[in-house]
């Protein structure tokens, strides 16, 4: 699945690290398990005479479990296609896609802790709790780690992260085979055989519970990354707001309310992949007799996907004359698209 380079000589030690540290989050999880499923478990004695009523109960919670098991693989095959094409999209597109699978994954959370489990599958649906819980960390997890990766803030530390990340995952494939024979062995205590459900299994390549391996991953996508950079900021039109107020509009002006002077407030947005400094915010100020004024604002540092919002102060009023403004962002260097780094807007003052 993936381009693993594994380095030898000073990274072996830590691979002695790494055995320790999974045997202890494993011990950790198992005590836990231990602990909480003691506390539920009661005496299931076979009972075969279940009613029309309890058999039903039983077949609607097994597909309810079924389809949220279906999402989850689901999830788990999105998030590896998008991890795959890191290398191939931009940073906001990486963003977005990991966020999208994250709310799934926390839906897929809530939808399980909603279901209530029929009489003697209590246990069963304990340890379903953990799977869906398990993977829903490792999603929210993987995200910073891997963007601390890319830039490069302490790298030993984001690989550990990253690694920790897909071993949550291996521990709830382990989870959901324990889940699937209790979930058989709840069937038969009642007199049901054969009691089965899908297999779920997310991490395919358990090559990348290794550090060394996934130091290699990180390696192989940093050098492609970036070269991916894409720089652009952008006016937001629909954010602006005029002091004194915007009360209607007539035609193509807007009329805002009287007073001495007019301030205007706009948010500039970061559409590009990189943080951007000194973006320059500039606003052009003219009235029908071609008075003009102009007033500038530098945003100091604005992040990808970041809005700040910029306000403008002291200009004139000029009472029922016809003016425009015109507010310029950037552009910023190797910026290639600019239809949006320009608003122009008509309005007037009631006198």
């Amino acid at each position: 699945m993936f381009n693993l380079n594994i380095r030898k000589g000073s990274l072996e030690h830590r691979g002695r690290k790494e055995t320790i540290i999974t045997l202890i989050i494993m011990s950790i999880i198992a005590a836990v398990i231990v602990s909480w499923i003691t506390g539920l478990w009661s005496c299931e004695a076979g009972r075969k005479d279940l009613t029309k009523e309890q058999r039903l109960t039983i077949s609607d919670y097994i597909n309810s479990v079924s389809v949220l098991v279906q999402q989850s693989n689901k999830v788990s095959h999105n998030y590896f296609i998008t991890i795959n094409k890191v290398k191939d999209i931009s940073r906001e597109e990486l963003d977005k896609e990991l966020l999208d699978i994250i709310e799934e994954s926390r839906v897929i959370l809530q939808n399980n802790d909603e279901l209530n489990p029929p009489e003697g599958f209590e246990v069963s649906h304990g340890y379903l709790e953990l799977v869906f819980d398990t993977r829903s960390r490792a999603y929210e997890d993987f995200r910073p780690a891997l963007f601390n990766a890319l830039d490069d803030l302490d790298i030993e530390i984001s690989t550990t992260q990253i690694t920790n990340t897909f071993l949550y995952m291996f521990m709830s494939d382990e989870l959901y085979m324990y889940f699937q024979d209790k979930l058989k062995e709840s069937g038969e205590n009642i007199g049901i055989n054969n009691l089965t459900i899908i297999d779920s299994i997310v991490l395919q390549d358990r090559s990348l519970i290794s550090t060394q391996n996934v130091l290699g991953f990180i390696s192989d996508i940093k050098t492609v990354v970036k070269l991916q950079e894409r720089r652009g900021v952008a006016v937001i039109g629909d954010s602006i707001e005029f002091d004194p107020e915007t009360l209607n509009q007539n035609g193509e002006y807007w009329i805002i309310g009287s007073g001495k002077e007019i301030n205007i407030a706009i948010k500039i947005e970061n559409q590009g992949n990189v943080v951007e400094n000194n973006v320059d915010v500039l606003v052009t100020y003219k009235t029908e007799d071609n008075i003009s004024d102009e007033k500038s604002y530098t945003i100091g540092t604005i992040d990808p996907s970041e809005q700040v919002l910029v306000t403008l102060s002291g200009f004139i009023a000029y009472p029922g004359r016809k003016c425009e403004i015109e507010i310029t962002a950037g552009p910023v260097p190797e910026e290639v698209f600019m239809g949006n780094n320009t608003l122009k807007i008509k309005f007037m003052m009631e006198n």
